[in-house]
């Protein structure tokens, strides 16, 4: 059964002071927390189990879950959300996903339209090839139809020319070399290693090791990524209830 890991771990600093008392992810928009837009996303789509991985004022991440009965609901702590990034909160999880997985992006909303080519089977990633890329975008390159390069900063020779938006799948055969290139880096040191690692540096290790990410196209559909106040204005306009 498909599984959806949220990755909600983090201050949330840029949205200060909403994010005094909560995680990011429940941050409201249009009166409601971001993750509830997420999880009604999901539930529509047919994925009610789901593994949350929390860390910052982790009691109310749980507390807001014990009220969707409609999911499955697993939380997982990262203890050491406040010096660590992505890449140790998908390693914490990894006991808990033993089968093809969504891997969304806690603060991350979108229209239910991003999510179906994400269904299909294999590995895939979301991607944007109509959004300006500045210096926080993940940037994506691209080989036909398969991501060729990954991460803020890509490898000499490659060419951005899409946004990775925050939601992957990963099929159950990518799922056990992931977690051990991530914990390679996580335990390794230098710019693209060590506790501050995002998981899109495991990412580029599979595909650098031959393993391939199909590219789920998402370019024109409604999506924000919600790191500060911009992010939370535009994303009011594109989402009014």
């Amino acid at each position: 059964m498909l599984k959806a890991l949220i990755l909600a771990a983090g201050f949330g600093s840029r949205l200060r002071p909403l994010t005094d008392d909560r995680p990011k992810a429940l941050v409201p928009l249009g009166g409601r927390p971001v993750l509830d837009r997420t999880l009604d996303v999901l539930v529509e789509a047919g994925v009610k189990s789901v593994v949350v991985v929390t860390g910052y004022r982790r009691e109310r991440l749980a507390a807001f879950l014990d009220t969707r009965r409609d999911v499955e609901a697993t939380t997982v702590e990262n203890p050491a959300y406040a010096d660590t990034n992505t890449l140790a909160s998908l390693l914490v999880a990894a006991p808990w996903v033993d089968d093809d997985f969504l891997l969304i992006d806690g603060d991350l909303v979108f229209e239910p339209a991003v999510l179906r080519p994400l269904l299909e089977p294999g590995t895939r990633l979301a991607v944007d090839r109509g959004r300006a890329l500045d210096d926080d975008a993940v940037k994506i390159a691209l080989d036909g139809g398969h991501v060729s390069g990954v991460g803020k900063q890509l490898d000499a020779g490659l060419v951005a020319v899409a946004e990775s938006i925050g939601i992957a799948r990963i099929d159950r055969t990518s799922a056990a070399p992931l977690f051990a290139r991530g914990r390679e880096i996580l335990a390794s040191s230098g710019t693209s290693g060590g506790r501050q690692a995002y998981y899109e540096a495991a990412f580029q290790r599979l595909i650098a090791g031959g393993h391939w990410f199909e590219v789920a196209d998402v370019t024109g559909l409604r999506w924000v990524e919600i790191d500060d106040h911009d992010d939370l204005r535009r994303a009011e306009t594109l989402f009014d209830r």
